[in-house]
């Protein structure tokens, strides 16, 4: 059996996904960033691991018969591709939402996920809305899998609507402005006249929380609204069964943080919840207007109390609408489904990698192999007509000076991206060739000296004291040249400073 090193945000109920531990015939080890982001230790176990705490990526691999590497986050895959260089496995990034767009995302962020698409095996958007973002930003298509979150049907069986006479408004999400509460809760204020037993119950936590409850006070909402700390999910499951109406008022931030599809929508038309949500990102790939539920345009309150009124008025037609959606969650987005799908989408990539792993040649390999296979020519001076003679004293600075023209030739070369990053390694290189050279010459000079004391007369060796110092110069001018291929090497291969991922 395959193992999957997946790394995601952190571990506690929201992140105990199944994608990570109920792929089939794939076993996993739920990575996090560093223990820090372990939230639940109830949810410890030796499946978890720490990114930090991996000294040697190959080592782990080899240790936990690795096979794959999956990060569920844009930047997560971005922290990856060092790991996945090191140990040659193929890369998976899911992308979710904000991760697909430029929402709060550091100075870069656009630049490194392209890097990302050209390294990346393969990226699984969750609806088709937010792959037609990743082409867009230049994420070639054939990289791209949609992946569907799927529903545990076991878990949210179908049960027909509500027959009674409540009328209990519900919205489950963090309290963030993409999930449009604030909207939801003015639309509703705006239909209680009509409705005085109506209720609306929002459950979730977030950055958005003491705002909502002013916003509750100003609407005089009184004791209609209930505002949910976030709950186990039992009890959300418990809340979703008591609910007449699912609503997701979900929209685009203004901050451009957009939506996936949400899991809740999702879940209520499983269990028989009839629904009410926005066009916004994926949720049209999920109901269509009037079929599955009723859609209204985003951020817009009126449309949106029109949409409750509607609802609340034809309780007659809301069998109709939960049949459907039902069987639309049933043959689009069944867990067991998506879950066989992924296992199918991880066989394409893992299957050639164990098969042809002999043949593969990292991206180190293949630099030994261009600086082998590169001429070594006799280097120019300075001017064209000037030659530095192959000698002990000039020898190092020669094949240092072969050495940085290799390198100009090279694209990319790791050890120039180090150059970079690290000005300290540039600078001991240059003291240590230098240090190099000068005691080369040193021992050279005395041995020399020596000689001609013995053997020329005081003539002879004078002259040789000037061709000595001739060649020390040229010695002087390599140098300059080593110095100089450097900075034009890191200037002009790498294009300048990338960043840090």
């Amino acid at each position: 059996m395959h193992t999957v090193m997946h790394l995601n945000l952190r571990v506690d109920p929201t992140q105990y996904i199944s994608q990570i531990r109920e792929v089939p015939d794939y076993d996993y080890i739920h990575m996090v960033r560093q223990p820090k982001y372990m939230l639940d230790l109830s949810l410890l176990n030796e499946k978890v691991h720490y990114l930090n705490e991996v000294f040697s990526p190959k080592e782990y691999v080899k240790r936990n018969n690795i096979s794959l590497l999956h990060a569920h986050h844009g930047q997560l895959g971005m922290l990856l591709l060092p790991f996945k260089e090191e140990t040659n496995l193929p890369l998976v990034t899911s992308i979710r939402g904000r991760d697909a767009t430029l929402a709060n995302q550091p100075i870069g962020y656009l630049d490194n996920m392209r890097m990302l698409f050209d390294r990346g095996e393969r990226f699984f958007p969750v609806c088709q809305y937010l792959a037609d973002r990743l082409i867009a930003w230049g994420c070639p298509s054939e990289k791209i899998r949609v992946l569907y979150g799927g529903v545990d049907l076991n878990e949210f069986k179908y049960r027909a609507p509500h027959k009674g006479d409540s009328q209990n408004i519900l919205s489950i999400g963090r309290l963030v402005e993409k999930k449009g509460h604030h909207i939801l809760m003015q639309a509703f204020q705006k239909i209680r006249g009509k409705f005085p037993n109506a209720t609306l119950t929002i459950i979730g936590r977030g950055g958005l929380e003491e705002y909502l409850i002013s916003l509750a006070n100003q609407l005089n909402l009184g004791d209609s609204f209930r505002l949910l700390n976030h709950l186990p999910k039992d009890q959300v499951r418990e809340q979703m069964t008591k609910a007449d109406i699912f609503c997701a008022a979900s929209l685009e931030a203004a901050d451009g943080d957009v939506e996936g599809i949400p899991n809740t929508l999702k879940e209520a038309m499983a269990i028989g919840v009839p629904v009410i949500s926005t066009n916004h990102a994926g949720i049209p790939e999920l109901i269509t207007n009037n079929k599955e539920g009723v859609l209204v345009q985003e951020n817009n309150v009126d449309e949106l109390a029109d949409a409750l009124e509607f609802m609340l008025t034809n309780r007659e037609i809301w069998e109709t609408y939960t049949v459907a959606a039902r069987q639309k969650v049933e043959q689009n987005f069944n867990l067991d489904q998506q879950l066989q799908q992924q296992a199918e989408f991880y066989d394409e990539l893992v299957a050639p990698y164990k098969v042809g792993k002999r043949y593969l040649v990292t991206p180190r390999q293949e630099d030994k192999k261009v600086l082998k296979e590169t001429p070594q020519s006799q280097q120019q001076g300075k001017y064209d007509d000037e030659r530095i003679k192959p000698g002990k004293k000039a020898e190092l600075a020669e094949k240092a000076l072969i050495y940085m023209q290799q390198l100009q030739q090279l694209q990319g070369l790791p050890q120039l991206q180090q150059l970079k990053q690290f000005p300290q390694l540039q600078q001991q290189t240059n003291d240590k060739v230098k240090d190099e050279l000068v005691t080369s010459i040193k021992k050279e000079k005395e041995g020399k000296v020596q000689q001609g004391a013995k053997d020329q007369d005081e003539k002879i060796a004078f002259r040789k004291k000037e061709k000595k110092a001739q060649k020390a110069e040229k010695v002087k001018k390599a140098l300059y040249k080593i110095q100089k291929f450097q900075q034009q090497a890191i200037d002009e291969q790498l294009g300048g400073d990338h960043g840090g991922l």
